[in-house]
């Protein structure tokens, strides 16, 4: 068998992806659109991911309403890994229930019609949470993201792969609306990583490229793994 038929032969993965149009989100459908281990991407939002790179042929992209998601549930039949990339800020959201909307019962109600879109066959789901995480907090944002983590962890996936980044550093083009944070983020991360030995920030590029390469490995392992700021970094080449 020639090196061409050897490639040929290797079983690829069809994935979707919510939250493409975040910074993280439209990073990680470059990064899948370039893989060899993904043949199609499924993207839903409120629009399109601007893509016109290498693999762009593989992009299957819908504008849907989250509020009629249950409608497009056909769109989530025969994918083999979901990616959730959905988040946003207190600030953006306006109020703690847009935020607990956006942040937490989207991607749990999504995540929930995966599973029953594909009932006989075994799912990776791929979870960007943050660091600090944690169900039991008294503050909004690591309480929601905690509560996301605990409760598709209660779905019951062949495989649950949660990414928890410090402050994530914009590395791409230049935002219309850059915020605050990522500016000044943009200036210490790497001062910070050098102090508490790459536990503090990362770039999305890395974010994005560490999710293709743990779900391009498939379903072994354990069944639920969760990667900190610096296994990303490494997962990511420590970029």
């Amino acid at each position: 068998m020639t090196t061409t038929e050897q490639a040929s032969a290797v079983p690829t993965m069809a994935a979707f992806v919510i939250g493409g149009t975040g910074m993280v989100g439209k990073k990680l459908v470059a990064e899948l659109a370039q893989s060899e281990q993904f043949s199609r991407i499924v993207t839903m939002g409120r629009r399109v991911v601007a893509y016109d790179g290498p693999g762009k042929e593989k992009l299957d992209q819908h504008v849907v309403d989250f509020d009629k998601i249950d409608e497009h549930k056909s769109l989530l039949e025969n994918l083999d890994v979901g990616f959730n990339t959905m988040g946003t800020t207190a600030k953006d959201a306006g109020t703690p229930e847009q935020f607990i909307k956006i942040d937490h019962d989207i991607p749990l109600h999504v995540a929930r019609l995966f599973k029953e879109a594909n009932p006989s066959k075994p799912l990776h789901f791929c979870l960007l949470s943050s660091g600090g995480a944690s169900a039991t907090s008294s503050m909004l944002y690591p309480k929601t993201k905690g509560l996301l983590e605990q409760h598709i962890t209660e779905l019951g996936f062949a495989k649950l792969s949660i990414f928890r980044p410090g402050l994530l550093v914009y590395d791409g083009d230049k935002r219309e609306k850059p915020r605050l944070a990522e500016s000044i983020g943009v200036a210490i991360h790497k001062p910070l990583n050098f102090l508490t030995g790459g536990r503090a920030a990362i770039g999305v590029t890395s974010v994005a490229k560490a999710m293709t390469v743990v779900a391009g490995k498939g379903i072994g392992g354990e069944k639920v793994e969760a990667y900190d700021n610096r296994a990303i970094g490494n997962l990511a080449g420590g970029k």
